[in-house]
């Protein structure tokens, strides 16, 4: 690593360039991540809340299969049908209703029989509601009490930091929410016994019913799956542009060293001791580059965490940091045929 170290203190413009281009897509891509999580969590949150219980859902079902959510209601025969074939199965609504506070809020009104809590949303008596983190956000934590169509709801507890849609939540019963949100039918789908659930509705195509699973349910919302399917793309971009950028500075960097390195090798360097420093002197400035990339969208995730769906996590920081570092250091392993094919009696002057 003499050399490799040497190089970066006499070429260190250079480096630093190449640096600070690989510290701008750790950026880029460690924001873009924490942003998907973060625009995620405000879409989906509550239902991956209902589905932590390791139920399975049914949903009312075309040729195609499973209809999305935001279309989705069960008649009452269906709900019949998927009782008696599991007694202990759980209707689930979910609707999106605006206030009766004078500011047009929107939320989504979550319900959930009362016979039984569905993964981590329980519901409070009837004709009540559980408020989330983003309703006392809009109308104040010290709320008592919310209307909707002419219906109020006493305000009886909290239900945590859920989200449909990037609108807040607000828990009822089911009798109620048919009551706030009248055309959505008796019930949006049945909450079933993950284990059983291949025997509801999912084996047979004329009964208009198809089961799902808990990342399935997350799935039937075409809001999330367009806005998920985005941004994991331009990730994957970024992902392939560091490795190429990467690739290319140091092939360039190669052919430039190619005279020194055949010094190197006339003086006795192994092939495999300069392989090693070039790939030394590669990790070197991935690992600056993209340590400091991800430092500095970790702090911007904590300052803007309360005005921006974002989220800091080990998922969202030492994950791309370890994918920019694999894929830097493959493009660097890629761009090394100059160093490995150099001829040492081209130094002796062989080829004057």
């Amino acid at each position: 690593m003499f050399f490799a170290l040497r190089e970066l203190r006499t070429a260190r413009w250079r480096f630093a360039l190449i640096t600070g281009v690989v510290l701008l897509l750790s950026v880029l891509v460690s924001g873009l991540l924490g942003l998907t999580a973060g625009l995620a969590g405000q879409s989906v949150s509550a239902l991956r809340a209902l589905g932590s219980g390791g139920a399975s859902f049914v949903l009312p079902a075309d040729a195609d299969g499973a209809v999305d959510l935001d279309r989705a209601a069960l008649t009452t025969e269906q709900i019949d049908a998927v009782t008696a074939a599991d007694p202990t199965a759980v209707p689930v609504g979910i609707a999106r209703v605006t206030l009766d506070d004078g500011s047009e809020t929107g939320v989504a009104a979550v319900a959930v029989g009362l016979s039984a809590p569905v993964g981590s949303v329980a519901v409070p008596g009837g004709g009540a509601g559980l408020v989330t983190d983003g309703v006392d956000d809009e109308l104040g934590a010290d709320i008592r009490s919310i209307g909707v169509n002419g219906t109020s709801l006493a305000v009886t507890g909290e239900a945590g930091d859920l989200w449909h849609s990037h609108t807040p939540v607000v828990v009822t019963d089911l009798d109620t929410w048919r009551d706030l949100a009248p055309r959505g039918g008796p019930a949006t789908m049945m909450a079933v016994d993950g284990g059983g659930s291949g025997a509801v509705g999912s084996g047979d195509p004329g009964s208009g019913l198809a089961t799902v699973d808990a990342d399935g349910l997350v799935d039937s919302l075409p809001s999330h799956r367009a806005e998920n399917t985005s941004l994991t793309t331009m990730t994957s971009m970024l992902l392939a542009v560091t490795a190429l950028v990467v690739g290319a500075f140091f092939t360039v960097w190669g052919m430039q060293r190619r005279p020194d390195i055949a010094v190197l090798k006339a003086l006795g360097a192994s092939t495999g001791a300069v392989i090693r420093d070039s790939l030394g002197q590669a990790a070197f400035v991935l690992a600056v580059g993209v340590g400091g990339g991800v430092a500095i969208t970790a702090l911007l995730g904590l300052l803007i965490g309360g005005t921006v769906p974002f989220v800091v996590s080990a998922g969202t920081t030492l994950v791309p940091a370890l994918l920019l570092g694999g894929l830097g250091l493959a493009g660097a392993a890629v761009s090394l045929r100059p160093v490995v094919t150099v001829d040492p009696t081209t130094a002796l002057g062989a080829s004057r």
